[in-house]
């Protein structure tokens, strides 16, 4: 067997390094210790330049390339090819190993007592012990491994857990949150006290309440009472009267705000026509009072004055208040048309924000709508799993049917092999197929015996079959092959003569079988050699 042959990878797959020093009970040794991790050698592997390595470490070395042997370089014995590690030039130290092996070992770990040998540190208690620490997958902290159950269970912040409402998993961390949008989550309605009402049903119990407490349908213009579904119009009717005076502060402060949105030009363009209209009222007074007091005295023989004319001055003055009325009235005119354009403007704007009233309800409809098909969807698919879930466990309970049916068919091919082999006339062949590879079992303890098929002196006769033995029995053991006659208890034993003495021939000639009764027979057999 070449070096090649022996390699580490084709023999071992090395997955740990060393052994720590602080398992050993007594004093360590230095060719205990691997040349590389300078740990207690675990499964050792030897160089060609007979420096001892751990099966990790030297696979580890040797995985990028050939490399020096940093030991015969620091024992300044280095000399090529000799000291180049490389694949196919180590092969496993048995004799080390079970050295390694054999040596007295303690538990490293704090709080453990165990003891023993490195063979039964590595194969029953290294990664066993429940004192170790280890790390948590989840959280990165270090606990002790007989700890990890309750750490997972109830310390560890990123354990995951099931909602014992939906079965819905999340994390610890999140559960304040989960149970804001649980599905199931019990809530209690605030009107009747009902308990134990989820979430998903919650506002289709409040839609029909009737001890559920709503706001006045009167709220929008001030009323700010919350009332029950079934006193509702109890509440309208007693409090009607309340109700029509903040409905009228409101229509009138919606009167107030629309007067508020008139131009201020149109009050100041009054505010000047009534002024404009007393100054000329003042000068036609004035100008009266002129008229008196600009004319001659007259004589004492003078014929008496005609009555005086209609004093003509107020007329002259009549053109300036027509004229000045008229640029007013214009302006009036003017004011007036921009008041009925905010006021077009107006009606546009309540046109427009009644048309997206009727498009807001048609989206809250459509939602609803939605939220209503959603749901249907959400508890089809809850029935579909429900579904799936019932088939699953069907199907897995046709599997266990079936394999209860293929066990039953191999046992019935198992019969009718053992049935087409019998044979009813005392007379059996054995043929036994593969014989060198039964007698090395047989050699090596895995199948010291076989037995043949039974088979019968005739349709009811005596049952009987032959235990072979390949590599001999008793004193014949390894150097002869060993043949018992073995009688079994048959299904027509009751109507055979007993006890049983009959004779057995083989192809070396006959023996008499000695004489066994039926109570135990089946621990009946006789040798023939």
């Amino acid at each position: 067997m070449t070096t090649q042959d022996l390699s580490p990878t084709s023999i071992l797959e090395g997955t740990k390094p060393g052994f720590p020093k602080d398992i050993l009970a007594n004093k360590i040794e230095e060719k205990h210790l691997c040349n590389c991790c300078q740990n207690i050698l675990r499964r050792p592997f030897q160089a060609q330049c007979g420096h001892r390595f751990c099966s990790y470490c030297f696979n580890r070395t040797v995985s990028s390339g050939p490399q020096k042997c940093s030991a015969c370089i620091k024992e300044d014995i280095f000399e090529e090819p000799t000291s180049i590690l490389q694949q196919g030039c180590a092969f496993p130290d048995n004799a080390a190993r079970r050295e390694v092996e054999g040596l007295a070992a303690v538990c490293r770990n704090e709080g453990c007592t165990w003891k023993g040998s490195i063979k039964e540190y590595e194969s029953a208690h290294e990664t066993k012990c429940e004192f170790a620490i280890i790390q948590c997958p989840s959280c990165k902290e270090h606990i002790r491994l007989n700890e990890q159950e309750r750490h997972n269970e109830r310390e560890c912040p990123e354990r995951t857990l099931n909602c014992k409402y939906c079965k819905e998993p999340f994390h610890f961390k999140n559960i304040k949150a989960h149970d804001e949008i649980c599905p199931k989550y019990p809530m209690i309605c605030e009107g009747c006290a009902k308990k134990k009402i989820p979430r998903e049903k919650y506002m289709d119990h409040i839609k029909f309440c009737s001890k559920f407490r709503t706001p006045c349908r009167f709220h929008v213009v001030g009323c700010d009472m919350s009332v029950e579904k079934e006193k509702i119009h109890e509440h309208e009717r007693a409090c009607s009267y309340e109700h029509l005076n903040l409905l009228l502060h409101y229509i009138m402060g919606l009167k107030v705000n629309l007067e508020g949105m008139q131009p201020q030009s149109l009050e100041l363009a009054s505010r000047k026509i009534h002024e404009l209209h007393q100054s000329l009222r003042d000068l036609e007074v004035k100008v009266g009072q002129l008229g008196p007091m600009g004319a001659p005295a007259p004589g004492p023989c003078a014929a008496p004055p005609p009555p005086p004319p209609p004093p003509t001055l107020p007329t002259s003055f009549t053109p300036l208040p027509s004229a000045a009325g008229a640029a007013l009235e214009l302006q009036l005119q003017s004011e007036k048309a921009k008041v009925a354009e905010l006021g077009r403007r107006c009606q546009e704007l309540e046109l427009k924000a009644s048309t997206f009233e009727n498009v807001v309800c048609v989206l809250n409809r459509e939602v609803e709508r939605a939220a209503t098909t959603l749901e249907a969807n959400v508890r089809q698919h809850r029935l579909d799993q429900d579904k799936v879930e019932t088939l699953s466990n069907k199907v897995r309970q046709l599997e266990r049917t079936v394999g209860l049916k293929d066990l039953t068919i191999a046992e019935m091919e198992g019969r009718l092999r053992e049935i087409s082999a019998t044979t009813f006339d005392g007379v059996f062949i054995w043929r036994i197929s593969d014989f060198t590879k039964k007698r090395q079992d047989a050699i090596a303890g895995r199948a010291p015996a076989m037995f043949s098929p039974a088979f019968y002196t005739s349709k009811y006769g005596y049952k009987m079959c032959l235990r072979i033995y390949l590599n001999g029995d008793g004193t014949g053991r390894g150097t002869h092959l060993s043949l018992f006659f073995v009688v079994m208890r048959g299904p027509s034993d009751g109507l055979l003569k007993w006890p049983f003495n009959q004779k057995v021939r083989g192809c070396g000639g006959q023996t008499q079988v000695p004489t066994y009764s039926r109570k135990n027979l089946l621990h009946h057999q006789s040798v023939h050699n």
